[in-house]
């Protein structure tokens, strides 16, 4: 579905619509944090983005419009990652500090950690006892202790 307005979005809203029209828009993570740009949904349709300031463009996320009934979902895209794991917790916890002490952004699940794919990342990974899996998924890395978000 194209509009020949232009579509301002503007807000979030708490609860998908039963009705109206939807559009998909796929973002990578640090696309995601970025709440006042032009952007392209998935169709091709040009949409303005100009969202409160404060906050962050989630997986699933569903935007309001300038347009009655006329909807934006988020969807988190597919990024190459580098997938860490290790029989030893605090070889993982090592990993984790010095990924930390780099500012690369990390996303922590239980027995893993996840970060963009980077041949230097992956180089010094090497000092470390961990296995490394190149991977494709939604990134959903830690905000920062001091994130304004």
């Amino acid at each position: 579905m194209r509009i020949n307005k232009q579509i301002v979005v503007t807000d979030w809203i708490k609860e998908k619509p039963r009705l109206g029209s939807f559009l998909k828009l796929t973002l990578s993570s640090n696309e995601r944090r970025i709440l006042r740009a032009k952007r392209l949904t998935d169709c091709d349709q040009e949409i303005i983005l100009q969202l409160p300031r404060n906050g962050k463009l989630n997986d699933g996320d569903i935007l309001l419009t300038n347009e009655p009934n006329f909807y934006i979902e988020i969807i988190a895209q597919k990024e190459n990652l580098i997938e860490i794991s290790s029989n030893s917790k605090i070889e993982l916890i090592k990993t984790a500090y010095h990924l930390g002490n780099r500012h690369v952004e990390v996303e922590i699940e239980e027995d893993i950690l996840l970060t963009k794919d980077d041949y230097l990342i992956k180089n010094m990974l090497k000092n470390f006892n961990v296995d490394i899996i190149n991977t494709q998924k939604k990134f959903f890395p830690e905000r920062g202790a001091h994130s304004h978000e």
